[in-house]
């Protein structure tokens, strides 16, 4: 992977929340929830208190967000109705970052492990969630 991608995705996951909609050019989501939320940017938090920062189309996560649960995990980057997709960033609760790319909620793609201390742990391609190798290719 290259260096710069890889760069790219550490500074995107050191990124508050509140700097994902700083960024947008979507309108403001309404006040309400009584209403559809669908192109537009907001916050929001859940029932189980996690909390999501970013775009919604269709009442649905989708666009560019960040979205930390109360266990301490994070995801920062894309997502498409309502699951991570693109380019993203989700730190677990040890602090051990995935930097990669997403598909269907699921690290998919070319990507780097790191520890909380940013050791690389793996570096490669995942399918469905599970490391494939260095020089594996991503199915299309």
């Amino acid at each position: 992977m290259s260096r710069f991608l890889l760069l790219t995705l550490l500074l995107l996951s050191m990124s508050a929340p509140q700097s994902v909609i700083a960024a947008g050019k979507l309108p403001p989501c309404p006040a309400s929830r009584k209403v559809v939320w669908t192109d537009c940017e907001g916050a929001y938090t859940y029932d189980d208190w996690s909390k999501y920062v970013g775009a919604f189309k269709d009442d649905k996560r989708h666009g560019q967000g960040a979205i930390t649960y109360p266990d301490g995990q994070q995801y920062t980057g894309g997502f498409v109705n309502d699951r991570r997709e693109g380019a993203g960033v989700y730190t677990s609760q040890n602090g051990n970052k995935w930097s990669g790319e997403f598909k269907n909620d699921r690290p998919n793609g070319r990507g780097v492990l790191t520890d909380k201390s940013g050791k690389i742990l793996k570096e490669g391609v995942w399918v469905d969630g599970a490391f494939a190798g260095q020089g594996a290719q991503t199915p299309r």
